[in-house]
């Protein structure tokens, strides 16, 4: 389905993300999906799970393939546009999306629910960026090493990380939980951030050091 969506798309000068985004789209719940006797055979709920393991370790193999690209000097020498880009890429999408929810408020939720809730969440779906989307895009045009690479790369981090705390607070608010959620995911993911930059780090430079 992807190779084919891609011999078409590449004639446009599409990248093969996109055509695997589309793919996803034609696959799932959206289109063949609502076809019972596809999805029954097709991707029966016994595979689900290993479904998505495989694709989240390939997700997280790429990521950290990509991570080994990128150079750690030019990030920082770029980090203060890097995180002025990443403000009004959050902001100016957050304010559209929060726009839109009046009009589909009383379309979608017929008025039930708090529009607080539905207002944030329009906000965040709209603000959060598909990070390994873009990585996969920077990768395809041989921009990841660029400085328009490592800019967009350190943009992305930034509005990956504000969009995923606001989405849990946005989760939070909806079931009704406390802001408390949100702040736990946030300080979960701060301690991760930690772990692996004071003790993995240190651990493997020392591996590399030793083996030369």
């Amino acid at each position: 389905m992807c190779r084919f969506l891609h011999f078409l798309l590449k004639r446009l000068y599409q990248p093969s993300v996109i055509s695997e985004i589309i793919g996803g789209i034609l696959l799932g719940p959206t289109a063949l999906g609502r076809w019972k006797a596809f999805s029954t055979n097709v991707f029966p709920k016994e595979s689900l799970v290993n479904l998505n393991l495989v694709a989240n370790f390939g997700l997280v193999l790429f990521l950290f393939m990509i991570g080994l690209e990128l150079d750690p000097r030019m990030l920082k020498k770029n980090i203060s546009r890097g995180v002025a880009i990443s403000i009004a890429g959050i902001a100016l999408p957050f304010g559209l999306g929060a726009a839109v929810s009046y009009a589909l408020y009383s379309i979608l939720m017929d008025s039930v629910g708090k529009f607080v809730n539905f207002l944030l969440f329009c906000g965040v779906a709209m603000a959060i960026t598909a990070f390994p989307v873009l990585a996969r895009i920077l990768t395809e045009r041989n921009l990841l090493k660029t400085t328009v690479g490592s800019i967009s790369m350190s943009a992305a981090a930034v509005d990956d990380v504000v969009s995923w705390c606001l989405l849990a607070l946005v989760i939070a608010l909806t079931n009704n939980s406390s802001g408390l959620t949100a702040l736990y995911v946030f300080l979960a993911g701060l301690a991760w951030v930690l772990f692996v930059i004071l003790v993995v780090r240190p651990v493997y430079l020392g591996y590399l050091r030793r083996s030369g």
